[in-house]
């Protein structure tokens, strides 16, 4: 299973309509995700990145993590070391993070990729 992160915005929408349609069992976590309309069979859970602990149901199954973080959530709290803790702690192996998010904004600190390349996850 595939946890997809910022589902249901401009990046996540698309990508868990694709995951979807080529068979992945997906897990689409947003702050909004089950007020959101979703292909069949994907499972919705709402969670915030600010807290870590509440991403634990959405791991739950999860091989993989596409994770979408920007600088913006990380001013508002966001530790993508806890984010990337708990998915480890969970049994998730492969992480994939959208570093490009940031780039057009320039609020790209580099933490970000840090946590990802210091979490031991493929």
């Amino acid at each position: 299973m595939i946890v997809v992160t910022g589902a249901t915005g401009n990046v996540g929408r698309p990508l868990v309509r694709a995951l979807a349609a080529a068979g992945e069992q997906v897990t689409a976590v947003s702050r909004r995700a089950s007020a959101t309309e979703l292909p069949a069979g994907v499972r919705a859970v709402d969670a915030d990145l600010t807290d870590p602990a509440g991403l634990k149901a959405a791991y739950d199954g999860a091989q993989a993590l596409f994770l979408l973080l920007s600088g913006d959530l990380l001013a508002a709290g966001a530790d993508p070391a806890a984010i990337l803790d708990v998915a480890r702690d969970a049994g998730v192996r492969r992480v994939v993070f959208l570093s490009s998010q940031g780039v057009a904004t320039r609020r790209h600190p580099p933490q970000l990729e840090q946590a990802v390349r210091a979490s031991g996850l493929e």
